[in-house]
C-alpha cells in the first residue's frame, strides 16, 4: 500500500513538472520564433487608415496678369497670387501657397529672360537666377517650367515679376502650384506667355 501511494505521489510531481516547463515555454514564446508570416501576427493590432491624397483644385489660389508693358527696350509681366481662403486645407479652406511655374511659349526660352523677381508689396523686389526645367518637387506638371520658389501668406497677395527680351503675346497658358500636403498640387490656366507675334485671343481666367 505505501509503495502505491508513494507511486502515485511520483506521477502528480512529474505531472506537474511537465505542465510547468509548457507554461514557461509558452510564456517565453516571441514572433521571431514562429512561422507564421508577420501579417498573420500583428492581424489583430489596431491601425490608422492612409490619409487620403489631396484634391486637385485648380481655382483655390488667384492668379493674375497685373501687367504686361514695354521698360527699356524690354518688356515686363507681372502677376499677383492670392490664397482665396486660407486655412490649414481642410474644410474648404486653402493651405498657403509653397511655390508655383509656368510654361513658356514654344518659341520661348531661358534665354528670352533678362530678369526674374518676387515681391510681396510689388514694389520691393528680390531677385534670383531663373531656370526653365522639371520641379520634381510635384508631379502635376512634369514638363519644363519657370518656377517662382517663393509663396503666400494668409490672404495677402504676393507679385511675380519677369522681364523678357521680347514682346510676346498674351494668352492662355498652363501653370501649376504646390502647397501643403491638405492643399496638394495641381494645374490651372492663366493669362502667361503664349506666343511670339500676331494677336492671341484673351481669355480671362478670374
Amino acid at each position: 500500500m505505501k509503495n502505491f501511494i508513494n507511486a502515485i505521489v511520483v506521477i502528480l510531481v512529474t505531472v506537474s513538472f511537465a505542465s510547468c516547463q509548457r507554461n514557461s515555454q509558452e510564456a517565453t514564446f516571441s514572433p521571431a520564433e514562429s512561422n507564421l508570416p508577420s501579417s498573420a501576427l500583428n492581424s489583430g493590432l489596431s491601425s490608422k487608415p492612409a490619409p487620403a491624397p489631396a484634391v486637385c483644385n485648380p481655382n483655390v489660389y488667384s492668379i493674375t496678369l497685373e501687367s504686361h508693358s514695354p521698360v527699356n527696350a524690354n518688356w515686363e509681366w507681372v502677376w499677383s497670387v492670392k490664397n482665396t481662403n486660407p486655412g490649414n486645407g481642410k474644410n474648404g479652406t486653402v493651405q498657403d501657397l509653397s511655390h508655383w511655374g509656368m510654361q513658356l511659349a514654344s518659341c520661348a526660352d531661358i534665354n528670352s529672360i533678362i530678369s526674374a523677381a518676387y515681391s510681396v508689396d510689388g514694389l520691393t523686389w528680390n531677385y534670383f537666377t531663373p531656370s526653365y526645367r522639371s520641379d520634381p518637387s510635384q508631379a502635376c506638371l512634369t514638363v519644363p517650367v519657370l518656377k517662382f520658389d517663393f509663396g503666400t501668406s494668409g490672404n495677402a497677395k504676393t507679385y511675380y515679376r519677369l522681364v523678357v527680351n521680347e514682346n510676346f503675346t498674351v494668352g492662355t497658358v498652363q501653370g501649376y502650384y504646390k502647397s501643403g500636403s491638405n492643399t496638394g498640387c495641381c494645374t490651372f490656366y492663366f493669362n502667361g506667355i503664349a506666343g511670339c507675334g500676331g494677336p492671341v485671343e484673351i481669355e480671362i481666367v478670374e
